[in-house]
């Protein structure tokens, strides 16, 4: 048999991983050399494909191979490469020429329950981009994840199985889809689940969401992005998407009383507190402020101290960030 790696041979990939209960899709280029010698996918020891699969489920690699494509099913995990066939000089997927790619678009068309795609490194990403997104029929989220190939060494281990945890996290339904409406303030991240915006973070906010998978704007977080967009270019005065407040019962009234404070309004920490069913919480009215999940549209930016001065906002005393939303309102 020709070696893998001889330039002048066509390299061919394998058949997928797949059944009707896949709802991931991890995504490769071309199997390596030794994959190829093999006939396994991912088959180089130092390859961290299978380390990181069964890691980010707590459990460690079964030696045997056909288990191993076991566990992927039991997870739901499909697998498959970009390419059906290609020359290609050793293992890098940079020494790729003549390639011939793959029908993942029919791949998704035929296994609906797939609806995420994770590309197993950057390569995978750009000809995932190329060849498969202008076919795909229906809607699907992508992810770029960190190549687990041993040539790839520029983020260590335990970073890259952190980022591989949004597999994990897909497949047990903690997702969120993250646009950024550009704004005189900078960028602002929307992010939202199916049906709703959970978060707004604006700049210097820290933003919070390890335990979820990532991925780019759906139609919830993309219309809120829009309605940011246009109430900074003084077309919008209301927001009108879908959102939940959280919080404790007398936070939730705190929020839903100052979202009844007008376009261009102040209301003083005081008058907040006895508004919300508590007069002498205006403390505790400062702690919900901070803990907004969702500010412009919970308009935590128009409260203000009891001499109508701007005493902090974001947990920030004399933040200019309130004093520029608060001339963009009167304006």
């Amino acid at each position: 048999m020709p070696y893998p790696g001889k330039p002048d041979l066509i390299l061919r990939s394998f058949e997928p991983v797949v059944n009707n209960k896949s709802r991931v899709l991890i995504l490769g280029t071309m199997p390596g050399a030794e994959s190829l010698r093999q006939q396994q996918y991912y088959a180089h020891s130092r390859n961290l494909f299978w380390p990181f699969l069964y890691g980010i489920f707590d459990e460690k690699p079964e030696p045997e191979y056909d288990k191993r494509i076991e566990f992927l099913k039991k997870k739901n995990i499909a697998l498959w490469d970009v390419y059906k066939s290609c020359r290609r000089t050793g293992s890098l997927d940079s020494n790729i020429t003549d390639e011939v790619p793959n029908d993942v678009a029919g791949l998704l068309d035929k296994y609906p329950n797939i609806k995420y795609v994770f590309c197993n490194g950057g390569t995978a990403e750009k000809h995932f981009k190329r060849h498969v997104l202008p076919n795909v029929k229906r809607g699907i989220f992508y992810m770029r994840l960190p190549s687990t190939s041993p040539a790839n060494a520029s983020i260590p281990p335990e970073r890259k199985m952190q980022m591989w945890l949004s597999v994990r996290h897909t497949l047990e339904n903690r997702i969120r889809y993250k646009s950024a409406a550009v704004t005189l303030l900078g960028d602002i991240t929307v992010l939202a689940d199916d049906e709703l915006v959970t978060d707004i973070f604006l700049p210097g906010s820290e933003m919070r969401y390890d335990n979820f998978a990532v991925f780019s704007g759906n139609d919830v977080s993309e219309q809120a992005r829009e309605q940011i967009e246009e109430y900074f270019e003084r077309k919008r005065k209301e927001f009108d998407i879908p959102f939940e407040v959280q919080g404790t019962p007398f936070e939730k009234r705190v929020y839903d009383t100052l979202l009844k404070v007008p376009y261009g309004c102040t209301i003083t920490y005081g008058e907040l507190a006895e508004a919300a069913g508590n007069r002498n919480a205006a403390r505790a009215v400062g702690q919900a402020m901070r803990k907004n999940r969702l500010p412009l549209v919970v308009p935590c930016h128009r409260v203000i101290g009891s001499a109508g001065k701007n005493i902090g906002f974001m947990g920030v005393r004399g933040n200019p960030v309130q004093n520029i939303l608060l001339e963009l309102e009167s304006s």
